[in-house]
């Protein structure tokens, strides 16, 4: 089989998912060992990457984060951005991402015109 037909015969399979987070789980269950997200010398299979996004969407559903509510995050380009990203798509919320660029006044009013019930930052920034 060539590639173009495993890449049709894949989207075959996948293409009945009806939102992003069911893409997820359906690719998760054909090919959970397969590496989904590199960063550096770290790694994310799309089953771990389903298994840690539940959890962290778990955490949030626990600090009152349902299906609608605004959450704006303004962190950087990490695999725990990305899992924070998927957990969000996991409950259903409204994202609202910050460029890191953006400092005080910016941000601001990005919070105050997306209706923001959260936002999530680093604790620390690295330089």
């Amino acid at each position: 089989m060539t590639a173009v037909n495993d890449v049709t015969a894949l989207a075959r399979t996948l293409g009945a998912s009806r939102t992003f987070w069911e893409l997820i789980e359906a690719r998760a269950a054909l090919t959970p060992d397969r590496p989904v997200l590199l960063q550096e010398d770290r790694a994310l299979t799309f089953g771990e990457l389903r298994d840690r996004a539940e959890r962290v969407a778990a955490g949030l559903y626990g600090m009152g984060v349902r299906a609608g509510t605004v959450v704006a995050w303004q962190l950087p380009t990490r695999l725990e951005t990305a899992l924070l990203s998927f957990a969000l798509t996991r409950l259903g919320a409204v994202q609202s991402p910050v460029i890191p660029f953006h400092r005080d006044r910016e941000v601001r009013f990005a919070l105050r015109e997306s209706g923001a019930a959260f936002f999530a930052v680093p604790g620390v920034w690295r330089g």
